[in-house]
Protein backbone atom coordinates (compact mmCIF):
# COMPACT_ATOMS: atom_id res chain seq x y z
CA UNK A 1 0.00 0.00 0.00
CA UNK A 2 1.70 3.40 -1.25
CA UNK A 3 1.05 5.87 1.76
CA UNK A 4 0.81 8.82 -0.30
CA UNK A 5 -1.74 7.43 -2.73
CA UNK A 6 -4.45 5.17 -0.73
CA UNK A 7 -6.06 7.26 2.16
CA UNK A 8 -8.29 6.12 5.03
CA UNK A 9 -11.92 7.08 6.14
CA UNK A 10 -14.07 6.13 8.72
CA UNK A 11 -17.91 5.71 8.77
CA UNK A 12 -19.53 8.80 10.13
CA UNK A 13 -21.47 6.62 12.49
CA UNK A 14 -18.68 4.84 13.87
CA UNK A 15 -18.21 7.22 16.54
CA UNK A 16 -17.74 11.13 17.87
CA UNK A 17 -15.48 13.58 19.31
CA UNK A 18 -16.29 15.21 22.74
CA UNK A 19 -14.11 17.43 24.30
CA UNK A 20 -11.16 16.31 21.88
CA UNK A 21 -11.91 12.72 23.73
CA UNK A 22 -13.71 10.32 20.87
CA UNK A 23 -15.97 8.02 21.88
CA UNK A 24 -15.52 4.97 18.97
CA UNK A 25 -18.77 2.30 18.96
CA UNK A 26 -17.55 -1.19 17.55
CA UNK A 27 -20.49 -3.07 16.05
CA UNK A 28 -18.27 -6.01 15.23
CA UNK A 29 -17.29 -6.17 18.99
CA UNK A 30 -20.76 -4.63 20.47
CA UNK A 31 -18.29 -2.49 22.38
CA UNK A 32 -18.41 1.22 22.99
CA UNK A 33 -14.35 2.74 23.12
CA UNK A 34 -12.74 5.73 24.09
CA UNK A 35 -9.58 6.92 22.42
CA UNK A 36 -6.64 8.40 23.87
CA UNK A 37 -5.70 11.61 22.85
CA UNK A 38 -3.27 10.24 20.43
CA UNK A 39 -6.00 8.29 18.77
CA UNK A 40 -8.95 10.78 19.31
CA UNK A 41 -6.82 13.12 17.11
CA UNK A 42 -5.73 10.49 14.55
CA UNK A 43 -9.88 9.91 14.36
CA UNK A 44 -10.24 13.51 13.61
CA UNK A 45 -7.69 13.41 10.84
CA UNK A 46 -9.47 10.49 9.25
CA UNK A 47 -11.47 12.49 6.24
CA UNK A 48 -11.01 10.42 3.27
CA UNK A 49 -8.72 13.20 2.02
CA UNK A 50 -5.51 13.08 4.25
CA UNK A 51 -3.05 10.15 4.07
CA UNK A 52 -1.06 8.06 6.42
CA UNK A 53 2.14 9.95 6.18
CA UNK A 54 0.07 13.60 6.32
CA UNK A 55 -1.82 12.23 9.10
CA UNK A 56 1.26 11.26 11.07
CA UNK A 57 3.18 14.48 10.16
CA UNK A 58 -0.40 16.12 11.78
CA UNK A 59 0.71 14.25 14.58
CA UNK A 60 4.58 15.27 14.91
CA UNK A 61 3.41 18.79 15.10
CA UNK A 62 1.05 18.37 18.02
CA UNK A 63 2.36 15.84 19.94
CA UNK A 64 6.12 14.71 20.92
CA UNK A 65 6.83 11.97 18.88
CA UNK A 66 9.31 11.61 16.21
CA UNK A 67 7.73 10.71 12.96
CA UNK A 68 8.82 7.21 12.22
CA UNK A 69 7.50 6.40 15.44
CA UNK A 70 4.20 8.41 14.76
CA UNK A 71 3.61 6.79 11.30
CA UNK A 72 3.84 3.50 12.51
CA UNK A 73 1.71 3.31 14.90
CA UNK A 74 -0.44 5.51 13.01
CA UNK A 75 -0.63 2.53 10.27
CA UNK A 76 -0.89 -0.15 12.98
CA UNK A 77 -3.77 1.92 14.23
CA UNK A 78 -5.65 2.42 11.46
CA UNK A 79 -5.16 -1.43 9.89
CA UNK A 80 -6.86 -2.39 13.59
CA UNK A 81 -9.94 0.22 12.94
CA UNK A 82 -10.29 -1.58 9.14
CA UNK A 83 -10.46 -5.34 10.84
CA UNK A 84 -12.87 -3.92 12.84
CA UNK A 85 -14.91 -2.22 10.04
CA UNK A 86 -14.02 1.28 11.57
CA UNK A 87 -12.54 2.58 8.72
CA UNK A 88 -12.76 1.97 5.10
CA UNK A 89 -9.44 2.17 2.66
CA UNK A 90 -9.59 3.94 -0.30
CA UNK A 91 -7.86 5.58 -3.53
CA UNK A 92 -7.21 9.44 -2.71
CA UNK A 93 -9.95 12.09 -4.05
CA UNK A 94 -12.88 9.32 -4.20
CA UNK A 95 -14.43 10.83 -0.90
CA UNK A 96 -15.18 14.34 0.20
CA UNK A 97 -14.09 15.61 3.17
CA UNK A 98 -16.28 14.45 6.46
CA UNK A 99 -17.98 17.60 7.66
CA UNK A 100 -18.94 17.16 11.61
Amino acid sequence: MNPTQIVPLHHPRGGRVYSGEAVILSPAENMVCMLNPVGSRIWELVDGVRTVDEIALALTAEFDVEYAQARHSTQEFLDTLAVKGLVTWTETGLFPRRVT
